[in-house]
């Protein structure tokens, strides 16, 4: 188990990189579309799994990362502490995503690595 905490302002971040997505930037829009503030993009979520499973599964060597899927569940915000649970059988690993609140973000993982 590996977690990591978002920053406040992470996806506010992503807009440098050209992502103009109101849902991760503007409260009000955020607010209309059902949630309580702007969310997190779903990439970064992602992308921190992947760096847990990268640096424990791999030791930190992306030579040995193979591939990665899952399934998004539930939105994270900015600011979320994430968790990633691992269970290794040989060269493979399922793993889930759980933000400090306990609600599982990415679920159903499956992750090759040599």
């Amino acid at each position: 188990m590996v977690s990591y905490t978002t920053r406040s302002d992470q996806a506010l971040l992503y807009r440098l990189s050209g992502d103009r997505n109101p849902l991760h930037s503007d409260p009000v829009f955020a607010k209309r579309a059902g949630f309580d503030r702007p969310i997190l993009h779903g990439l970064c979520t992602y992308g921190f799994t992947g760096r847990a499973l990268l640096h424990t599964l791999c030791g930190s060597d992306p030579g040995r990362f193979r591939s990665m899927h899952a399934r998004f569940s539930r939105p994270t915000l900015p600011g979320d502490t994430l968790t990633v649970s691992m269970w290794v059988d040989g060269a493979e690993a399922t793993f889930r995503t759980e933000n400090q609140r306990g609600e599982t973000v990415i679920d159903g993982g499956r992750f090759l690595f040599s």
